[in-house]
């Protein structure tokens, strides 16, 4: 696979140009950016979140931060928490686990995206295998998300450790 159907699709639909970069077979977004040498924050990486309700929600982050999803439940005014890989494989079936695009729209699911990627000059999506980004320069990337809400819900960079890990290590 190259690129989800789904994703290809969508894609056709909206007349968005787009082409595909491939790597080295790799298990993340964070990996798929090192080893395509590009920027961490111009590769977006979905995480998915479902409501108390059931409602879903995909949050779209640079590949080289953590989700703060305190300030993601801030700014949805309501509490999500992480989808099972198992509930991921039945959302998106065209996908290998963990290569999930971040284009929520494309699979009907709300989307909230991070104030960086829209700044970013273009943007790196996973194109649903281990394999393959979809590279969107910024214009088209902006005309697809111009109507989703978006904010800063970037956590902590990777490769820091995390607070809890800092302040058990004070102790």
């Amino acid at each position: 696979m190259a690129i989800s159907n789904t994703l290809n699709d969508y894609l056709s639909s909206h007349e968005i140009h787009y082409e595909l970069v491939q790597h080295r077979h790799t298990q993340s977004s964070l990996d798929s950016s090192c080893s395509a040498h590009l920027p961490g924050s111009q590769v977006a990486k979905a995480v998915i979140l479902q409501s108390r309700d059931d409602k879903f929600l995909m949050a779209t982050l640079a590949a080289d931060h953590r989700l703060d999803i305190t300030r993601v439940n801030e700014l949805m005014d309501k509490e999500y928490h992480v989808v099972s890989e198992a509930r991921l494989r039945d959302l998106f079936p065209d996908c290998a686990q963990g290569a999930i695009p971040g284009l929520g729209q494309a699979f009907a699911i709300d989307n909230l995206i991070d104030d960086g990627l829209l700044k970013s000059e273009r943007v790196y999506l996973e194109a649903g295998d281990h394999h393959s980004l979809v590279k969107l320069e910024q214009q088209q990337y902006l005309q697809m998300v111009e109507h989703m809400p978006h904010g800063n819900i970037c956590g902590e960079a990777l490769g820091m450790p995390r607070q809890t890990e800092i302040l058990h290590q004070e102790k």
